[in-house]
């Protein structure tokens, strides 16, 4: 009797580490890029409930930026307001505790809508905003784009937005991801409720 219980928890908490395996998706981004902010809106969005227990996602906002002079200043693609917009991202996703509150602000914050200057989506988002305030424009914004900038390297990003999963990139798998997120998600691990 006692083996057949012991047998059965041990059943019982694989069949809990396998539950709780989670594919960690890596969004490399930019605050005012069209093709991300459709990719959030049209992909992240709808699907996110359906997925949210299967996946770990961490927002890296950069893409195509680069940094001057160790973090003087940095050129972005879509110009400096879109390095502000980076820089607030970054400052307001380091503050927020949570997968869910960190996707509620950034599918905020990456719409056709929103302020493009990032502050009413920060706003909504709770986080404290004297922080907030302090963060953009001083050492640890800098810090946390530089951090952004290290990461970005680590990828061949030749399109924005690009993904990662479990942190490998894969060219073929970044560009499923773009057009069909959950389909990508599936490739990578097909235990996901709704896989075929």
């Amino acid at each position: 009797m006692f083996l057949r219980f012991v047998s059965i928890l041990a059943l019982a908490l694989v069949a809990a580490t396998v539950v709780d395996v989670r594919v960690k998706v890596t969004v490399f981004y930019e605050h005012l890029c069209p093709d991300s902010i459709r990719w959030i809106s049209n992909q992240l969005a709808p699907n996110y409930n359906a997925l949210r227990n299967h996946i770990d996602l961490e927002f890296i906002p950069f893409g195509k930026a680069r940094s001057i002079n160790g973090g003087q200043s940095f050129e972005c693609q879509h110009g400096p307001l879109e390095c502000e917009g980076n820089r607030i991202q970054s400052c307001v996703l380091n503050q927020l505790p949570d997968q869910d509150r960190q996707v509620s602000y950034v599918t905020c914050q990456m719409s056709f809508d929103a302020d493009p200057r990032g502050w009413e989506c920060t706003f909504r988002s709770g986080v404290d905003l004297v922080a907030t305030q302090n963060c953009v424009e001083g050492v640890q914004g800098v810090q946390l784009q530089l951090e952004a900038e290290r990461r970005t390297q680590q990828i061949p990003l030749t399109f924005v937005p690009s993904f990662a999963f479990n942190d490998q990139f894969d060219q073929e798998l970044n560009q499923l991801a773009f057009q069909d997120f959950p389909a990508a998600l599936c490739r990578v691990d097909s235990s996901i409720a709704g896989c075929q």
